[in-house]
């Protein structure tokens, strides 16, 4: 009888650390906003962005922009430390970066480095976003 309460705890126990298992990979793994940003068919910036000195300055200019072309452009803040993932796949290696898709989600202008508004508008106005 021991055996058989044994053998049970322990097969709930192992169900358990499972459960908590999948609950935490899914949990680990945030959804790409970049990828559906992409998939709406408006035009993107993807601003890769960190903790450092120029990261804290343009994070506030793109959190303005996102505000300002909401409805007309996508406007995509993506923490590296967050997002791994995206940061490797666009082979981010410094922040900030700045990343221009078109409305097919094709990269049309990337820039290493913090960018005063007016420069980001500009750039903006350039790929036809009014």
């Amino acid at each position: 009888m021991a055996n058989k309460k044994y053998y049970l705890f322990l097969a709930i126990a192992l169900t358990a650390m499972l459960m908590v298992s999948l609950a935490c990979s899914e949990a680990a793994s945030p959804e790409n906003p970049l990828d559906e940003a992409l998939a709406n068919g408006r035009p993107t910036l993807a601003g890769f962005v960190g903790d450092e000195c120029d990261c804290k300055d343009m994070r506030p200019i793109l959190e303005q922009l996102a505000i300002e072309y909401d409805g007309r452009y996508n406007i995509v803040i993506i923490d590296v430390m967050d997002h791994k993932d995206i940061a490797r796949q666009y082979e981010i290696m410094l922040t900030p970066t700045l990343v221009f898709f078109d409305s097919g989600g094709q990269e049309t202008v990337t820039h290493i480095g913090a960018w005063p508004k007016w420069v980001v508008v500009e750039q903006l106005n350039e790929m036809g976003v009014v």
